[in-house]
């Protein structure tokens, strides 16, 4: 179950295990978008991939990871998720259907963020870049190397075409300064893949070197 905080609970120190371990499952969209800002900086003491006493880590719990950075708004770890994704080696469609667990909301949000993963790791595949490769620092003639053998393209595990679109839209906001907050799924800067679920977001960056 969830860990649900409200402003008169204390906040556990820095060394309590409550922070540093991912609550398991995360909270639903609106509790993180209530108080964005108090779920942004529990975070940052975050030591461990996993929840408690799990050892492993895997596509699903990668997968939880990318759907809270992405509800705080926290670009860079969201894409240093990304490469850590990348570098483990996991088929995208190897990420299992997380279930509705009594939330259709984070539900939604959970079945776009495949889409945006196979949309990042195919464009540095059409860039000559491979999962294959042994490391990221490749001489010049490694990268030519790599660069002509087959592009084998990610796919979205077959699960997240079965979660129903919402029926109210729900707007997750973005904090760029420079750009104003959407306002309808047809402005030009709304993801597509979160607007298959009538979900309006931001394109969020999701491409790394």
């Amino acid at each position: 179950m969830a860990h649900i905080f409200h402003p008169n609970v204390a906040v556990p120190s820095v060394d309590s295990e409550d922070l540093r371990f991912p609550n398991w499952p995360p909270p639903n969209p609106r509790e993180i978008l209530s108080r964005r800002e108090f779920y942004r900086d529990r975070m940052k003491y975050r030591k461990y991939r996993a929840p408690m006493r799990v050892f492993e880590d895997s596509p699903l719990y990668a997968l939880y990871r990318l759907y809270e950075w992405i509800m705080v708004d926290h670009t860079v770890n969201m894409r240093n998720e990304l490469e850590l994704f990348w570098w483990n080696r996991w088929p995208v469609s190897s990420i299992p259907d997380p279930g509705e667990n009594g939330d259709a909301e984070r539900y939604a949000v959970l079945a776009c963020i495949p889409a945006l993963i196979v949309t990042s790791f195919n464009e540095r595949i059409n860039q000559g870049l491979r999962r294959e490769e042994p490391h990221s620092i490749l001489s010049a003639e490694e990268q030519r190397y790599w660069a002509a053998t087959p592009k084998n393209y990610e796919m979205e595990p077959s699960w997240t075409e079965s979660v129903a679109p919402l029926e109210s839209t729900l707007h997750i906001p973005h904090s760029q300064p420079w750009s104003p907050q959407l306002t309808t799924l047809d402005d030009p800067e709304a993801s597509p893949e979160f607007k298959k679920k009538n979900i309006l977001a931001i394109k969020p960056h999701i491409h790394f070197i």
